[in-house]
């Protein structure tokens, strides 16, 4: 199941959430191309900002057992995270979550899009967005897991 969304914050009225449009992972990637044309990716401390805020946002979600997060060269994925999430929470409340603090907290309020993929014991979500028209931008890229629950050991006498 693939669904992702798009967010100009035109469409944001303050302290109003506009209805999500649908879009396909090739609208996001079409979408994330074009800002790349026109754009240079956000200077280095956009993203250690934007590393940090959702290190530290992940790491205290209580929804992951494992946390990493740094940042890379690679103009689709500047921002990666990889995580393992909790057995006992279903891919759907780690995408809403995940969302959620990538909309409330993470994204610039000038512009955005995202997208999301799941599948059974997997979470994948991308975006980008953008601090302002002149502005640089930022990708960001998490994969989620499903952590294993380890076996019990046999009771010894």
């Amino acid at each position: 199941m693939s669904r992702g969304w798009l967010y100009p914050a035109s469409s944001r009225a303050a302290g109003a959430r506009t209805p999500p449009s649908t879009m396909e992972m090739l609208q996001f990637h079409r979408m994330r191309s074009a800002i790349q044309v026109n754009a240079s990716p956000g200077r280095a401390e956009d993203l250690e900002g934007v590393e940090g805020n959702l290190r530290e946002l992940l790491m205290t979600s209580g929804l992951f057992e494992e946390v990493e997060v740094d940042h890379t060269a690679d103009p689709d994925r500047l921002v990666i995270a990889l995580c393992q999430f909790r057995p006992f929470y279903t891919e759907r409340d780690v995408a809403e979550r995940l969302e959620r603090m990538w909309s409330d907290r993470v994204r610039y309020p000038f512009w955005e899009a995202h997208s999301m993929s799941t599948a059974d014991g997997f979470v994948e979500f991308e975006a980008a967005t953008r601090e302002s028209q002149a502005g640089g931008y930022v990708t960001v890229h998490v994969v989620a897991q499903r952590a294993t629950i380890p076996e019990q050991r046999p009771a010894t006498a």
